[in-house]
């Protein structure tokens, strides 16, 4: 997992609308980058639902959002469109951006194995990752990050 200090790659997805996106891009003060597991479940509703509610607050102190998961476009479109999402979400299906953070971890739900993102965030200021929340618990979190700026 990239460590405070380290510069951000320079990898890119395509958004919610399909557009080529690159990280390094869309920072405007500062950038943070949450990545979840999955689009339209609950953890990950609630999370993005914080993020939006705190968006204002964000963009005054000129922090831009951005989350990010190995949903397809599709998927990312359908979700950003049903919460009002007013930030992009980037459909890292090829993992590219997951795995030059190193949010892809081994999973055990009900004791079968698999590999999947640990929902982590990164505050990028100056093209480099400032402060990292691995492991992220949802309740709060988008408000500890905000307060964290």
């Amino acid at each position: 997992m990239l460590q405070p200090g380290a510069r951000v790659p320079n990898v890119a997805a395509k958004d919610d609308e399909g557009t080529t996106v690159r990280l390094r891009d869309l920072g405007i003060k500062a950038l943070v980058v949450y990545f979840y597991p999955r689009a339209n479940t609950p953890g990950c509703t609630n999370e993005t639902i914080q993020f939006r509610d705190l968006n204002p607050k964000f963009a005054r102190k000129g922090v831009a959002v951005v989350g990010v998961s190995r949903d397809t476009v599709a998927a990312q479109a359908n979700f950003k469109a049903k919460y009002d999402v007013p930030f992009p979400l980037l459909a890292d299906v090829d993992s590219k951006i997951c795995d030059a953070f190193g949010v892809i971890v081994e999973k055990n739900m009900y004791g079968k194995k698999s590999l999947g993102i640990q929902r982590s965030t990164f505050l990028i200021e100056d093209g480099a990752v400032t402060k990292v929340w691995p492991k992220v618990k949802v309740e709060g979190h988008a408000a500890e990050v905000l307060s964290s700026l």
